[in-house]
């Protein structure tokens, strides 16, 4: 890592964070060294937060983000030197969709994504999963389309297929059942944020914290008292999803002021 990726990595970074951020780090000198482009795994916005606090020490790079589809939340980044120009083809994703019964079947986010992780390919190597309420399609690293079309054949207790699509023709428009919403928390700590949000007490958020049913970041997080910053989502099992879009400062009575996007089930 260069002397100017370790300056920043304390008080901003948290230290759990420190193994992305030194594979960042490792893919910036390698850009910087060798005036090659550097592809990344699928970042979510915490980590696309990280990579563009560290792109932007360096004068001479630049980073371009594609997910499959424009608003995309999980996308892939080329690392580059500033003139570079990246095709959408230099991202390396396909996109598959899920053909099931769906007369029988009702399928959710979470049960897609376990059989896709389940078929023992990371969580970093899949882009969003979308569907427009029937159809379901999902982002891959083009490089497993194969592999994940011949592991994963069932989810649940559906078996089902998999077709790969065109990205330009064939995408579905996803639709988006979150709301924007602002909120005034007494401070960022995890069940101050849940206890809001989904309106239950203080006691009642943490527990779901140290029962494991709240993810940071896609991370199990039994951490009451852990601090939540810009661009971190919260998945809250049975609850919904938060995700931190900005801090905006303190409010007369000295709350933090929170503009979030709320999934609520």
């Amino acid at each position: 890592m260069s002397d100017k990726t370790k300056v920043i990595t304390s008080g901003y970074f948290r230290p759990e964070e420190k193994p992305f951020i030194d594979k960042i780090g490792d893919l910036l000198l390698r850009t910087q060294t060798m005036y090659i482009p550097q592809l990344t795994d699928f970042l979510n916005l915490r980590e696309r937060a990280i990579l563009d606090n560290l792109v932007n020490k360096y004068d001479d790079l630049f980073v371009h983000y594609f997910g499959g589809y424009e608003g995309a939340e999980r996308v892939r980044g080329i690392i580059a030197p500033d003139y570079f120009v990246p095709k959408q083809s230099d991202f390396k994703i396909l996109l598959y969709e899920i053909r099931y019964p769906e007369k029988f079947a009702n399928l959710h986010h979470g049960q897609i994504l376990g059989s896709l992780t389940g078929s023992g390919v990371e969580r970093d190597h899949f882009g969003d999963i979308i569907t427009d309420g029937k159809r379901w399609q999902f982002f891959v690293f083009d490089n497993i389309g194969k592999y994940i079309e011949d592991q994963v054949d069932k989810i649940g207790s559906f078996k089902i297929h998999l077709i790969k699509k065109n990205l330009q023709t064939d995408l579905l428009m996803p639709i988006d059942e979150s709301e924007d919403e602002t909120i005034n928390v007494q401070s960022l700590r995890l069940d101050t944020i849940i206890a809001e949000v989904y309106d239950v007490s203080r006691t009642v958020a943490k527990s779901l914290v140290e029962h494991g049913r709240v993810q940071l970041n896609w991370v199990v997080d039994r951490n009451a008292s852990s601090f939540v910053t810009m661009f971190d989502t919260v998945s809250v099992r049975g609850y919904g999803r938060i995700r931190v879009n900005n801090i905006m400062g303190k409010s007369h009575n000295n709350k933090y002021i929170l503009f979030v996007n709320i999934i609520r089930k």
